[in-house]
């Protein structure tokens, strides 16, 4: 992807910010999310880019109502990571200095969202920020546990107490993506397709060095997922398992993969135990724990991993901004 360059500004404030959101079949939801990007005050994007993944008429006549919108349709669904990855790199091509990045069933919680953002991205000289995700359905509960000082967190009233959580982020549910670290890092791993590509994401940008932060300031609403999670040994740790057969797959493998290719395998232990648990001691369940041992397998080969991917982006010279 050759001769793209941030444009520099004075400030975070300033810079040109574009809006990246990844659809597929959910035009009520993609309404309500485009609408709540639209309203934001005082500081909107300046531009929203909506990756339609091959969906149906319903989500084409969704975005006719939205004429302001760039629209990118993929001829096939790829999955998230590519639809995240297709919106990015149109976006840096459009010269983004920062993206900001969601899937369309997540919306934001107020109007003034991203110019909080800006401004805790500003204060905290962030590469990537991220505003607190809470459940859309019951926002006083994370839509995504935290883990913090080796405990488990799920109110948004707990986590608040941390003005900021460092090094971490949930990633892409309104997190606010600094191109300059787009260009140093690369774009979504498109091979996972749904699971893991935002973890692994997290992970390469902790490798390089970035900053990253969780703002406790400010927040982003997303669908839960307290029906995955399950607690085990006596809830001192969860466990985290889809309710359907592909994403477990997916999820499993791609965690795997990501344990190896990271070198984490005091975390790989851990979901031994973790899993070895919930399968075998909670559920009596062999068959299942023989399907996560299966999948894991899987990852570890790295089988479904091993063409090079094409994340790399391309600069000429060194972006002014984080």
């Amino acid at each position: 992807m050759p001769d793209i360059m941030p444009i520099p500004r004075e400030s975070v404030a300033a810079a040109r910010v574009i809006a990246v959101v990844v659809t597929h079949n959910r035009p009520v939801l993609l309404r309500r999310c485009l609408e709540t990007l639209l309203d934001q005050s005082p500081r909107a994007p300046d531009s929203v880019l909506v990756v339609d993944n091959a969906s149906g008429p319903e989500t084409a006549r969704v975005l006719a109502a939205f004429p302001c919108v760039r629209v990118l349709r993929q001829a096939e669904n790829r999955g998230g990571a590519a639809g995240f990855r297709a919106g990015m790199e149109a976006a840096l091509r459009e010269g983004a200095e920062w993206l900001w990045v969601m899937d369309d069933d997540g919306r934001p919680a107020a109007p003034d969202c991203l110019h909080a953002l800006l401004a805790e991205a500003e204060r905290n000289d962030a590469a990537l920020m991220s505003p607190l995700v809470l459940d859309a359905d019951t926002p006083g509960r994370l839509a995504f546990p935290i883990r913090i000082m080796g405990r488990t967190i799920f109110t948004a009233a707990e986590v608040r107490r941390h003005a900021s959580v460092p090094g971490f982020a949930h990633l892409f549910n309104g997190a606010l993506i600094s191109a300059r670290l787009l260009f140093g890092i690369g774009l979504p791993d498109p091979r996972f397709v749904i699971r893991g590509d935002e973890v692994e994401f997290l992970y390469r940008a902790r490798r390089a060095g970035a900053r990253i932060v969780t703002s406790t300031r400010t927040a982003f609403l997303h669908p839960g997922n307290a029906a995955e999670i399950h607690p085990i040994l006596g809830g001192a740790y969860y466990a985290t398992l889809p309710p359907c057969a592909w994403k477990e797959f997916h999820q499993t493998r791609n965690r795997a993969w990501i344990f190896r290719h990271y070198g984490m395998w005091v975390f790989l232990a851990a979901d031994v135990v973790r899993f070895g648990c919930l399968h075998l001691a909670n559920r009596r369940d062999p068959r299942g724990f023989a399907r996560w041992a299966g999948a894991t397998l899987t990852g570890l080969r790295g089988g479904f991993m091993r063409e090079e991917p094409a994340i790399r982006v391309e600069r000429q010279h060194e972006p002014a901004h984080h």
